[in-house]
């Protein structure tokens, strides 16, 4: 892989790993069609680690609140002597045990199903049919921006649900945002709140993706350069995608992204039918 390419695949990460067109499905479709034979899952994991930065920038001062906020709560006595009563009565350490529950079912699918899941990287076909499903998910968002009548707080059943759907996500081709975001907004939680949850939730799953594949640091065939050029691009135009998601979140605007998904599903697969 060259670094132009890597560049290439790092505009397509950061385009599409918040708008909710699976990057994943993109990056193995890219892939496919540039003839890149050799195992990207290293590098696409890199990328996805770029994007993060961008999470992080876009609510680092939600984050750091809900840091400062844990590490308080661990040299309290309060919290040992009544945790749920000192949970439940501090917003950030509910959120923080919100985003543990919703963490342990993508933990426990990722775990079980990581190679069978990661098998999928080499099938483009599948990858196409898996983006029409994407496309079918984000309808389903409409019918709960359209019942919302008052913001539903986020709830403690409605993580470990949310936390499936992300860990369905590491299909390549089914969009983690938006499978999370659109369960969500089923629930009836507001776009912001279902926005926020989201993301911070890809928080922890990004940073154990990473850690899972460090193993395969001796293993590459790509240049530290050009990840480099591939992870900071993603970064770059990761944090102009997010901001624009949430732009269109607010105008009620995120099933409008299935259309996309349709299509290019639909495009991909007749394209790889006819090539085979």
């Amino acid at each position: 892989m060259t670094i132009l390419e890597a560049i290439v695949l790092g505009v397509l990460q950061g385009l599409t790993e918040f708008l909710p067109v699976s990057s994943s499905g993109h990056l193995v479709l890219m892939q496919h069609f540039l003839g890149i034979k050799e195992s990207q899952v290293f590098f696409d994991v890199m990328l996805h680690l770029g994007t993060l930065g961008a999470v992080i920038i876009v609510y680092y001062q939600l984050i750091g609140s809900l840091v400062r906020t844990g590490f308080s709560a661990l040299v309290q006595a309060d919290f040992y002597q009544h945790p749920r009563l000192t949970i439940g009565n501090t917003p950030h350490l509910r959120l923080i045990w919100l985003l543990l529950l919703g963490s342990i079912p993508t933990g426990l699918i990722a775990v079980l199903f990581k190679n069978s899941l990661e098998a999928i990287f080499g099938k483009p076909m599948v990858v196409a049919i898996m983006l029409i499903v994407t496309g079918l998910i984000l309808q389903l968002s409409r019918f709960g921006q359209k019942r919302l009548q008052a913001e539903t707080p986020l709830r403690a059943w409605h993580t470990p649900l949310i936390g499936i759907a992300q860990g369905l996500a590491i299909t390549p081709g089914i969009s983690r945002s938006g499978a999370t975001i659109s369960i969500s907004l089923l629930f009836g939680l507001s776009p912001q709140v279902a926005a926020q949850y989201s993301f911070l939730l890809s928080i922890p799953a990004i940073l154990g993706a990473v850690v899972l594949k460090l193993k395969d640091v001796g293993e590459m065939t790509i240049a530290p350069a050009v990840i480099v050029a591939g992870t900071l691009t993603a970064f770059l135009v990761g944090y102009i995608a997010l901001r624009f998601l949430l732009a269109m979140l607010n105008r009620g605007k995120f099933s409008i992204f299935s259309y996309y998904c349709f299509a290019l599903g639909i495009v991909a697969a007749m394209s790889i039918w006819l090539g085979a």
